[in-house]
C-alpha cells in the first residue's frame, strides 16, 4: 500500500470544493433561468386577448324595446373591444306549437345594431325542456322545431331587410340556441337525433339568409375529454356546422380549470386536423353564494385573466365572453369596474395603440 503525501490531500480538498461550488452555481442558474425568462416576458409588451364576441340574454318580451337603448348598449360593447354580440335567443318558451311572433325588442335590437355598426348573431328559440322532449318525443319534437326554425328565420330576415338593404352590415350569422351537453353526445340514439337536427337546421338557415351557423356546447364531465372531442368532431363534420362555441364551465362550477383545459385542448387538437372552428366561451361570473337559486355575480379580473389564458392554445384564437351585458354593463361593483378597465386596455393593446399615449388623451 502506497501512502499519498499530505500536500496531495490538500490539493484534492481544494479541487473538490471548487467542483461542489461550481455544481451549486450551475443548479442555481438552471433554477432561476425560467423565472428570468418569465419576468422578461411579463415586463414586456402587454398581451392581447382577441375577444371576438359576447352573449346577451334577452329576458322577456319587453327587453329593450327602444332602439336608442340598444344603440347605447352596443356602443358600450364596442368601447370594450366587442363588435359582435350573440343574442342567445329570439324566442324563449317551452311551447313550440304557437305561431311565430317576434318579440318587440327584436326590431329595436336590429335598428340599434344598424346605427352603432355592431353585428349580431341571431339565436333561435331556446326551449329549456329541449333534452327532456328529445328523450320523450324524439323525431316528432324535432320536426316541430325545424318547422318553427324556418318561420323564425324568415321573420328575422324580413325584419333585417326592413331596417337595412345591406343585411351583412347587421347580420353576423345564426346561432342554434339549444346547448349540446355531454349527455347528448355520449348517448348514441340522442346523438343521431341531434346530428340530424343540426344538419337540417343549418340547411334551412343557409337557404333563408346565408351566413355562418354556430352551435354551443358544455359539459360537467371531468373525464373522457378525448372521447367528447371525437364526438364533437364528428358532429361538426356530419352537420357541416361552421363554429362551435364551447363554454369553459368554470363560472357555473361545472368544471375545474384543469379538466376544462383538458377538454378545450382535446377539442382544439381534434378540430385543427379537420379545420373546424372552435371559439372558447369564457364565463366571467361566479355563482352568488347568498342566493338559493342560480344567480350570478362578476368574478375578479384576476380570475377572468386566468380563465382567458386557460383556454388559449394559439395567440390568434378568438374567445367569447359570457357575458359583458349581465356582469359588467348592468352590474356596478369593484369587480365589474376592474373588468371594464382591463377590457378597455386590452382593446387598445389589440388595436396596436400605446396605452400611455391613449390614456393621456382620454378625458377624465
Amino acid at each position: 500500500m502506497t501512502a499519498k503525501p499530505a500536500g496531495f490531500f490538500s490539493a484534492y480538498k481544494q479541487t473538490f470544493k471548487h467542483l461542489i461550488f461550481g455544481l451549486f452555481c450551475l443548479s442555481f442558474l438552471t433554477f432561476i433561468a425560467p423565472h428570468k425568462t418569465f419576468a422578461r416576458q411579463d415586463s414586456g409588451a402587454p398581451e392581447c386577448f382577441p375577444i371576438r364576441m359576447s352573449f346577451i340574454q334577452p329576458w322577456g318580451d319587453e327587453y329593450f324595446p327602444n332602439p336608442r337603448l340598444w344603440r347605447s348598449e352596443l356602443l358600450s360593447h364596442q368601447r370594450l373591444g366587442i363588435n359582435e354580440v350573440v343574442l342567445q335567443w329570439t324566442l324563449w318558451d317551452t311551447d313550440v306549437s304557437q305561431p311565430v311572433k317576434l318579440p318587440m325588442w327584436v326590431e329595436a335590437a336590429i335598428r340599434g345594431a344598424d346605427e352603432s355598426g355592431t353585428k349580431i348573431w341571431f339565436g333561435l328559440r331556446y326551449d329549456p325542456s329541449f333534452i327532456e322532449k328529445l328523450k320523450q318525443n324524439g323525431s316528432t319534437y324535432l320536426h316541430q322545431r325545424l318547422q318553427e326554425t324556418s318561420k323564425l328565420a324568415k321573420a328575422l330576415k324580413s325584419q333585417i331587410l326592413y331596417v337595412s338593404s345591406e343585411p351583412n352590415k347587421i347580420f353576423a350569422g345564426w346561432y342554434i340556441s339549444d346547448e349540446i351537453d355531454g349527455e347528448l353526445l355520449l348517448d348514441s340514439n340522442l346523438r343521431k337525433l341531434v346530428t340530424r337536427y343540426t344538419t337540417q337546421t343549418r340547411a334551412i338557415l343557409k337557404s333563408i339568409l346565408p351566413g355562418p351557423v354556430a352551435i354551443s356546447g358544455y359539459t360537467d364531465l371531468k373525464s373522457k375529454p378525448k372521447k367528447l372531442a371525437g364526438h364533437w368532431d364528428k358532429l361538426m363534420s356530419n352537420s357541416s356546422m361552421d363554429i362551435l362555441l364551447l363554454q369553459d364551465g368554470l363560472g357555473a362550477k361545472l368544471m375545474e380549470p384543469y379538466s376544462s383545459r383538458s377538454l378545450h385542448n382535446a377539442v382544439s387538437t381534434a378540430f385543427r386536423q379537420q379545420k373546424h372552428t372552435v371559439i372558447p366561451v369564457v364565463e366571467i361570473f361566479e355563482i352568488d353564494p347568498r342566493t338559493a337559486d342560480f344567480k350570478t355575480i362578476p368574478t375578479t379580473v384576476g380570475t377572468m385573466k386566468s380563465r382567458l389564458k386557460n383556454v388559449r392554445f394559439t395567440s390568434e384564437n378568438p374567445v367569447a365572453l359570457f357575458s359583458l351585458s349581465s356582469h359588467v354593463l348592468k352590474f356596478d361593483n369593484k369587480h365589474s369596474r376592474d373588468i371594464e378597465t382591463f377590457l378597455k386596455q386590452n382593446a387598445k393593446v389589440c388595436n396596436g395603440i400605446e396605452l400611455e399615449t391613449a390614456d393621456t388623451s382620454t378625458p377624465q
